[in-house]
């Protein structure tokens, strides 16, 4: 928890907190379409967390768009050098049949990717693809990137990727949380789940969701 404000807001409906920015996803979406969540951004975002998280509650399958990179790729990355696009169709594209493999099998999952530009988001997008857009600004994903350890991306990496970024579009299926909210990651997944209206494999409502709905509640009603 960020703070420890009361768990009791009293006349709070701790399902009408909506932490999403931007919800472009169509009513009945799923209805014919397998879902595959797509947690893009920046790296030092969250989407690994984010990833876990709703692979749990979920109980889908999911990948990380790390392991989808060749060695060389990694190893540009270990030494703070940029991948160009040369270096990521490859990689985009075996997240692509992961995707495409899951749609044909009608297995629902989540794996992410960074997808920075609309070019590489084009080419895993496919009816039943969401991209759960984790957005802050730099100071605050930096701060998240420096404390980071044991990972091969450089955090002087991030200026290129944030120079790499391009606005997803209204017409691309996505939900937008704020990681700078500094929501717990397990809210984040929650909002992600009752947005889209998902069905869990497990109880997610827990005391732990509910105080923070509640803190987020009262943040709000003191800023109004």
């Amino acid at each position: 928890m960020v703070d420890t404000l009361s768990t009791n807001a009293e006349g709070f409906d701790e399902h009408s907190i909506p932490s999403a920015v931007e919800n472009t996803v169509p009513p009945d979406y799923f209805k014919d379409h397998t879902p595959i969540l797509v947690i893009m951004w920046v790296s030092g975002c969250g989407k690994t967390t984010m990833n876990t998280h709703l692979s749990e509650k979920l109980g889908w399958d999911m990948a990380e768009a790390d392991d989808f990179h060749p060695r060389a790729n990694i190893d540009k990355m270990a030494h703070g050098i940029p991948l160009n696009d040369d270096d990521r169709w490859p990689w985009l594209d075996k997240i692509h049949a992961w995707i495409q493999d899951h749609m044909e099998r009608k297995v629902p999952g989540t794996v992410t990717c960074s997808a920075l530009k609309r070019s590489y988001r084009d080419r895993i997008r496919m009816p039943g693809v969401v991209f759960i857009h984790l957005s802050g600004d730099y100071d605050s994903i930096m701060e998240r990137l420096s404390h980071r350890q044991g990972h091969f991306m450089k955090p002087q990496m991030l200026k290129s990727q944030f120079e790499t970024l391009e606005p997803l579009g209204k017409d691309e299926i996505h939900l937008t949380i704020d990681v700078g909210l500094r929501m717990a990651p397990e809210i984040e997944a929650e909002e992600v789940i009752d947005t889209l209206g998902l069905q869990c494999d497990v109880e997610t409502h827990t005391e732990q969701v509910r105080a923070e709905r509640a803190r987020q509640a009262a943040r709000k009603s003191r800023q109004r």
